[in-house]
């Protein structure tokens, strides 16, 4: 078994290999389209990133990465280190990608299969290059958001009755599942059960902690809204993934109140940045909600860093 074989069995040592890698890309970039170590771990809780195959890396001479794919779903991930991104890099990242992809396909016996990728606007020579392939963007897009944590955050402000917390640990998995799936339905885990599953791996990665896993309580202890903080310690950045609120308890400042909560505790970490991803706006069912994020990210500091586009085409598998 290679290296690349070791990485990848299991989830385990690629996730460490991949959190490694990305951190050291935005030690070199901090203003690049990097993901954070908490978005890697958010992947891996549904155990589709432990087959070996969807990941790849490139190595240099000296043993370091130099490049990684990823293939989340039917998403191709391409990740470059700032020293070597080359189109030709980014070119040869994405091939390994969608030969993933098609043999995958030819091994379900299906004769075509779909593809998205990804192009932030400050990434032209992406953008034309996917558009020029015959891709088509999607009305859904990401708006990737910034704060300093440099100034002290103000303090949230709840409802009569409402209170702020973190989860307590494994015992709580459940009721913190079932929030998480009420905030994203449809998009979230399909079943209680599911969601329980998940929200279990993510207790168990490597930088979760549960300090940093907040709920907002209702009065009757009805958990209302959630998020979890992410800390990158290499680079002083945060991270909130995911953030969602009970439809039934919306338009009450409570992810608002959530998230100033968050900010306070990374900026007490030590954290001098924090990010955020809001989804806008497509035409799905709960399209208001993921909509009207962008104006709770605002409302806490939060400022336009950057927008993500998707693409999406399908390919025959034959040929």
């Amino acid at each position: 078994m290679n290296r690349e074989q070791k990485l990848a069995r299991n989830g385990g040592q690629a996730l460490e290999e991949a959190m490694n890698f990305v951190m050291i890309c935005r030690a070199l970039d901090p203003l690049g389209n990097y993901l954070h170590i908490g978005d890697l771990q958010w992947w891996c809780r549904d155990g589709s990133l432990d087959d070996q195959q969807n990941w790849h890396f490139w190595f240099q001479e000296n043993g370091e990465v130099l490049a990684l794919g990823l293939l989340d779903g039917n998403g191709i991930v391409c990740l470059l280190h700032p020293n070597f991104r080359t189109h030709e890099r980014y070119l040869t990242v994405r091939q390994w990608g969608l030969q993933r992809l098609k043999e995958r396909a030819q091994q379900q016996g299906e004769n075509q299969y779909e593809v998205q990728e990804e192009a932030a606007d400050d990434e032209p020579e992406t953008v034309r290059f996917l558009e020029s392939e015959g891709y088509t963007r999607q009305e859904k897009y990401y708006n990737f958001y910034r704060r300093s944590l440099l100034e002290s955050v103000p303090a949230p402000v709840l409802p009569a009755g409402f209170t702020l917390r973190p989860v307590a640990g494994e015992a709580e998995a459940e009721m913190r599942a079932a929030l998480q799936r009420d905030a994203f339905l449809p998009r979230g885990s399909k079943t209680y059960e599911e969601g329980t599953l998940r929200q279990l791996a993510v207790m168990k990665m490597p930088h979760y902690d549960p300090q940093l896993d907040l709920m907002v309580m209702a009065p009757d202890g009805t958990p209302a809204a959630g998020c979890i903080c992410w800390e990158d310690p290499v680079n002083h950045v945060g991270l909130f993934e995911p953030v969602g609120t009970r439809p039934q308890f919306r338009r009450q400042g409570l992810a608002t109140a959530l998230m100033l909560g968050g900010l306070q505790r990374l900026r007490a970490r030590g954290m001098q940045t924090a990010l955020v991803i809001g989804t806008h706006p497509g035409k799905e069912e709960n399209s208001t909600e993921f909509t009207s994020s962008r104006f709770v990210y605002e409302a806490v500091g939060f400022q336009l860093l950057r927008r993500i586009y998707t693409y999406h085409k399908v390919f025959a598998t034959a040929g």
